[in-house]
Parts: structure tokens; C-alpha cells; sequence
């Protein structure tokens, strides 16, 4: 038989899931009350488990179709909601920005086009696309020659004025800031806001070891603090960001002697915009485009020559790549993208006024209230979870995977959750059955922080939407994340048997 791919796995699964609930909506099956005294028993066994000692733990278990509780343990409890609280901004953009939407990337020319020339400034016009990439940097640049211009008299202007609010998100720890997952949110990206540094060791141990960074930048500088270490030892680099440098990506520690090349550490660039804005510049050059001026930031005048536009991916796919990996900067663009989107139509509840990331939670907000969900009850910093501010509750997450569960979007949200033993961050998790390929869910890790949320197909072909929550767990030795599973699998096995 061949082997088939993670992705058709998980394809196949979400046909299987999506064709198992239909069927149980057109028959419903009923559930005897024997059964959820009996799920009962079983969670509560799963709750007494040792590793939940100290910890703040939070249930509910809703039948989809009805929205009957089936179990629920603190469920009005606020926690730290991790990467779950990336239901909420992806759900509130299916709605009200459609999954059809699409960022947008534009190149205009303010000024006239004469003998090759561009008498005038060539602008980069950000719409806040995450995955925007050094190859679609170079198809502008082409676009530019093209368009006949050879030279621009003037200056290669970044445009970064869709979304206007600060860098990063109040509430996000300074230790992050070096790493890719903190990457700084902004309407002007490329390749999600980070660099590729990889290390290789130098001849002799003491030496500095050698980095490569790609693709070369004026952006930010490099510096390397880095030695050569001992044969056979450990790889201890790491990054930082020096607060006598913010443009600099140091790196420090030390390489083995003879070790390979090291994987990819993808630091973040101290400043996105200036980043795409001197690559677009470079892929310019690379083209025979020559640029006179320099290089700076406005908005692009009405009435500018489009000569290029790239659309990212539809909402709908772009899920994909957001859920799955739980990737931050997806989260925090579709954020800011949700606050353009209030300033420009004046959503309901956006009084306040603001910036693009204030107005977002204010469209947020009131997406909640239109589902039933008390706003008070919560706390929004960021779009990602990645805010220490961040909390909600498990009636709240399960309220927004229900909204989704009754929308035209069902579909459009299972292919883009992880899927149990196949796929995202759940694809070395509930590996066995009768969980995997029948849990489809959002994980949320933090140190102290383990949660989960999403659907489970049952024994009878219905669907459990559930949330759990751990919080203050103090324990994240192997041991300790083995039994965390366990339980975790055995709360799931006592829904989905009923």
C-alpha cells in the first residue's frame, strides 16, 4: 500500500469527520442518561490525576448539535489562554472580513515616466500580508522594468500606513523579542518578519564560529559573539537583542568543533518595513533599476500608476497556515487587519477611536457580543496569545468554536484545525484510538499553561466541542507532559465513548 502524506491524512480524516457529522445531524442519536453520569466518573478519575496538583483547571464539554452541557468543571474562570485565544481572531475575520479576503501588496509610481526614467517616487505599499516573499519582492521589481523605467530620480518609499499601531503588543515579554515567534507585527512584511541565520563552526576551537545569513540586508546588522566550542559538545548559541543595538541581531555562545551546519534560527528583524523596503530596493538593482534617492516611509499620494499587485491567499486557506503551526505574526495581522476594516466602515462598538490594533479588539469585541459571549468577561491584548494580558474563559472558547460549528464556515474551520496523530501541533499527540484523526483542535502552550480546544467526533457520530484549560501547572518534566497527556486523552476517550 503506499505511503500517503501528512497532508492527505489529514484531508482524508477531515472527510471522514465532515461526513460522520452530517450524517448525525440528518439522525441524531440519543444519548442515555446513564451515559453522562458514567463520562462523568471517568473525567473526574481523569482530573485526580497527580498532575494537575496546584494547577487551575477549567472544563466544558458541550454537545455540538444541541449545546447541551455535558460536563463542566470552572468553566466561567478567566485563564491564560495561550494559542487558543487564536480561535477568536480567526473567527471574528471569517465573519467579518469573509473568507474570500486577501491581503494586498501594491508598487506605484508617483511622478512621470519619460526616456526610462521615473521623475518621481516609486512606492512599496504594505497591506499587511505575513507571507509576502523574497520572490515576490523580485516579480515587483520586474513589473518595474517592465514598466520601462531604468531609473527613478526620486526615492524608494515604503508605505506602512494601513495599520498605525505600536511594534509590539502591550504585554509581550522583552525576552521573546530576539525570536521568531515574537516577530514584529506591521503592513509592510516579508517572509513573516524574519531573517535566516544558520551556523557553522569555525577551524580551531576559541575561534568566532561562522554565520550565514540570508538574504543579506542593510536593515539590521549582525553581531557575533559566538566561539567555536569543544568537539562532541553542545550547541548553546542563542539570540538577543542588545539594548545598546536595536537594529543588531546578536547571536551568542558557543558550536561544537565539527558539527554540521545548524538549523535554520529565523531571528526576527528589529524593523519590518525598512527590511522589505531594502530588499525590494536590492531586487530593483538586480533588475537594472537604478534609484537615486534613498530610502524612506509615507503614504502613497492618490492618484499614483499602479504597476504592480500581489493578492496573498484567501482567508479560508490562509487559516491553514495559521492554526496548524499556531503562527503569532498571522494572528496579529489579521488583528490589525480587523481594526483597517472598523476605521473604514465605523463597525459598532468602535467609538473609542484609536489605532488599527485598539480599533481590532473593539471589532472583536462586538463580533463576541453578536454570539453571546460577555466581553467583559475577558481580556484582549493581542491577536496571538502571546500577551501575558491575554485571558478567557472555557465558555467563551467553546462559544466561538459553536458559532463556527453552526456557520456556513464549518468546513472552511475543521480543514484548518490540527488534526489528533496527523497533522500541526497535535500530530505526535492522542495517537491511538479511539482520538486520533477524530479530535480536530487549537492548542495554547505556554511554561506554566497547557490548553486545548475544538471538536471530537463520538462513538455515534456526533460531535463534542469542548475547551480545556490548565493553568499554574508546575510540573513540565517528560513525566510530568506524559501524564498531562494521559489525562488529557482520557477526558477526550470519556466524551467521545458515549
Amino acid at each position: 500500500m503506499p505511503r500517503r502524506s501528512p497532508a492527505a491524512l489529514a484531508a482524508t480524516s477531515a472527510f471522514a469527520f465532515l461526513t460522520a457529522t452530517a450524517a448525525s445531524a440528518s439522525a441524531p442519536l440519543p444519548v442515555s442518561s446513564a451515559q453522562p453520569e458514567r463520562m462523568r466518573h471517568s473525567i473526574e478519575a481523569a482530573l485526580a490525576s497527580p498532575t494537575f496538583k496546584g494547577a487551575h483547571v477549567g472544563v466544558l464539554l458541550v454537545d455540538a448539535s444541541s449545546g447541551a452541557v455535558l460536563y463542566a468543571r470552572d468553566a466561567d474562570d478567566d485563564f491564560v489562554p495561550a494559542s487558543t485565544l487564536k480561535l477568536v481572531v480567526g473567527s471574528a475575520a471569517l465573519t467579518r472580513l469573509g473568507p474570500a479576503f486577501t491581503f494586498s501588496t501594491d508598487v506605484d509610481a508617483a511622478g512621470t515616466i519619460a526616456d526610462g526614467t521615473l521623475q518621481g517616487d516609486l512606492y512599496l505599499r504594505g497591506g499587511g500580508d505575513a507571507q509576502l516573499s523574497v520572490a515576490d519582492l523580485n516579480a515587483a521589481a520586474a513589473a518595474v522594468q517592465s514598466a520601462g523605467i531604468r531609473n527613478v530620480s526620486g526615492t524608494v518609499i515604503g508605505d506602512a500606513s494601513r495599520y498605525d499601531a505600536a511594534r509590539y503588543p502591550p504585554g509581550w515579554a522583552i525576552d521573546d523579542i530576539p525570536y521568531e515567534y515574537a516577530a514584529v507585527p506591521g503592513a509592510l512584511c516579508v517572509d513573516l518578519n524574519v531573517a535566516h541565520l544558520r551556523i557553522a563552526p569555525g577551524d580551531s576551537t576559541g575561534v568566532p564560529a561562522i554565520l550565514q545569513i540570508s538574504p543579506a540586508s542593510d536593515a539590521f546588522v549582525v553581531e557575533n559573539a559566538t566561539a567555536t566550542g569543544a568537539r562532541g559538545g553542545d550547541d548553546e548559541t542563542d539570540l538577543e537583542r542588545p539594548w545598546d543595538g536595536p537594529r543588531a541581531i546578536r547571536v551568542t555562545g558557543s558550536y561544537p568543533l565539527g558539527a554540521p551546519l545548524s538549523d535554520d534560527l529565523e531571528p526576527a528583524v528589529p524593523d519590518p518595513a525598512e527590511y522589505a523596503v531594502d530588499l525590494f530596493r536590492k531586487a530593483l538593482e538586480s533588475h537594472g533599476v537604478n534609484v537615486g534617492g534613498g530610502v524612506r516611509f509615507a503614504p502613497a499620494p492618490p492618484g499614483a500608476t499602479l504597476l504592480w499587485s500581489h493578492r496573498s491567499k484567501p482567508l479560508a486557506l490562509l487559516l491553514r497556515d495559521f492554526w496548524p503551526p499556531s503562527r503569532n505574526l498571522i494572528g496579529e495581522q489579521l488583528l490589525e487587519e480587523l481594526g483597517s476594516e472598523a476605521r473604514l466602515h465605523q463597525i459598532p462598538g468602535d467609538a473609542r477611536g484609536g489605532d488599527t490594533r485598539s480599533r481590532g479588539i473593539s471589532n472583536e469585541t462586538d463580533w463576541l457580543r453578536s454570539i453571546g459571549v460577555d466581553p467583559t468577561t475577558m481580556t484582549i491584548a493581542d491577536g496571538s496569545g502571546l500577551s501575558a494580558y491575554d485571558r478567557i474563559t472555557p465558555r467563551a472558547l467553546v462559544a466561538v468554536l459553536q458559532s463556527d460549528w453552526r456557520s456556513p464556515q464549518r468546513d472552511t474551520v475543521l480543514s484548518a484545525l490540527a488534526v489528533a496523530g496527523t497533522s500541526g501541533t497535535l500530530r505526535s499527540t492522542f495517537t491511538r484510538p479511539p482520538l486520533v484523526g477524530a479530535v480536530y483542535a487549537k492548542t495554547g502552550t505556554t511554561n506554566h499553561a497547557r490548553l486545548l480546544a475544538g471538536y471530537a467526533r463520538t462513538r455515534r457520530g456526533g460531535t463534542v466541542t469542548f475547551a480545556l484549560m490548565v493553568n499554574d501547572w508546575m510540573d513540565p518534566t517528560a513525566d510530568a507532559r506524559n501524564a498531562l497527556d494521559a489525562a488529557r486523552a482520557a477526558i477526550l476517550t470519556a466524551a467521545v465513548s458515549q
